[in-house]
């Protein structure tokens, strides 16, 4: 059956009828307007032909042996396959009872012989035009459907996350009220302890700001309301940055991050690259164990810039590796350190590699670690 993918192809007509010198007259006239014709001498050849390869439209005489045109015309439209095929009665009959039953019988159309070939034409061509355009509406509709339910499941999500979001705030005010009523308490704290409870007091405030700033940073992806630049970016530079941000939270969990970076020069926005790195780095010392090794490497692959962020963490499992780039989805592995995350980072960082034309993608499994690998264009010399 033609689609309005392949508006180009042409048009598949079935003609059935048991007079060859009139298929070869019919054949003649729709190859003139560039359909592809089908010939059926009888009624269940057609309908054999119409199971392995649905027409665009059938022409179908109805005075015939063995079976005649009403016969098929109703056999057609009893079948949910074929029940849609618009069906043109083209015969001698003239009576108007036999134009009735033909259109009872399900047919778009009647003309009657002899006919002119002009009118057999235009007949034709409007039937085909309608075709398709039911075609492309159907088409339309299953994609609308299909958008519905991916939106339907995106708002489920992110109304998940939302409470998620909201809990965790909860939480973070509460643990920061909480450590200030200790802070105030008439009974003097030792140094070390008000220390700790500073440093706590520290650590929800950052982590309630990185919830604001992905919140509003998502938002604005998601509306395509965003310019990244496209300019040569010193790849060493993107390491040295990743590694600078994230360093002392490596060496208070005593981890080595290591790094292999070939001099490389990437077609990108300078920031959303460090970001990029940063995001990875980020997550590889959050899930890592306290006290392994993380490497980070740069290198050169098929025209591409490759960073790779490789951990010993948990690893991630088949069913999160598909969502994990969704956003509003929380993974069931935890920081080991019982870091927060706020579980709309890699969501940004596939948005913003993406829009740099670049890929990311994920190598892991439970229990041996995970590497991130995102590779972005090379800058050309010329750049």
């Amino acid at each position: 059956m033609s689609t309005p993918a392949a508006a180009s192809a042409k048009q598949l007509v079935l003609i059935v009828d048991d007079v060859p010198e009139n298929l070869q007259v019919l054949a003649g006239y729709l190859a003139e307007m560039g359909c592809e014709v089908m010939p059926a001498s009888n009624g269940p050849r057609a309908l054999a032909l119409v199971r392995n390869r649905p027409p665009d439209l059938i022409l179908l005489d109805i005075n015939m042996p063995e079976m005649d045109g009403l016969e098929v015309c109703r056999k057609l439209k009893e079948d949910p396959m074929s029940r849609a095929l618009p069906v043109i009665f083209l015969t001698a009959r003239t009576d108007s009872q036999d134009i009735v039953q033909g259109f009872e019988a399900g047919a778009v159309d009647y003309i009657t012989k002899p006919f002119k070939a002009a009118e057999l034409k235009a007949r034709v061509r409007t039937q085909l035009e309608l075709k398709s355009s039911r075609d492309l509406l159907q088409s339309m509709n299953k994609e609308l459907l299909r958008l519905n339910e991916h939106l339907k499941k995106v708002n489920e999500e992110k109304n998940r996350f939302l409470g998620i979001v909201s809990h965790d705030i909860r939480g973070a005010f509460a643990n920061v009220v909480s450590v200030s009523n200790l802070l105030t308490d008439p009974d003097p704290l030792d140094k070390d302890t008000s220390l700790t409870l500073l440093r706590q007091i520290g650590l929800e405030a950052e982590h309630m700001i990185a919830l604001a700033q992905n919140l509003l940073q998502i938002d604005v992806i998601e509306r395509m309301d965003f310019r990244l630049q496209s300019e040569p970016v010193d790849g060493a530079d993107v390491v040295d940055f990743a590694l600078h941000a994230h360093r002392m939270a490596a060496q208070a969990k005593q981890m080595d991050i290591r790094t292999e970076a070939e001099k490389l020069s990437i077609r990108g926005d300078r920031m959303a690259c460090r970001q990029i790195l940063a995001n990875l780095l980020s997550n590889a010392v959050k899930y890592s164990p306290q006290g392994s090794t993380i490497t980070v490497r740069l290198y050169g692959q098929n025209e591409r810039a490759v960073f790779a962020v490789t951990d010993l963490g948990p690893g991630i499992s088949d069913s999160d590796q598909v969502r994990i780039f969704q956003p509003y989805v929380r993974l069931g592995t935890q920081p080991s350190g019982k870091e927060h995350s706020v579980g709309l980072g890699l969501a940004i960082v596939k948005r913003m590699v993406e829009h740099m034309g670049g890929t990311i993608t994920i190598q892991s499994a439970p229990g041996q670690g995970s590497t991130f690998f995102v590779a972005l264009p090379l800058a050309k010399p010329a750049d």
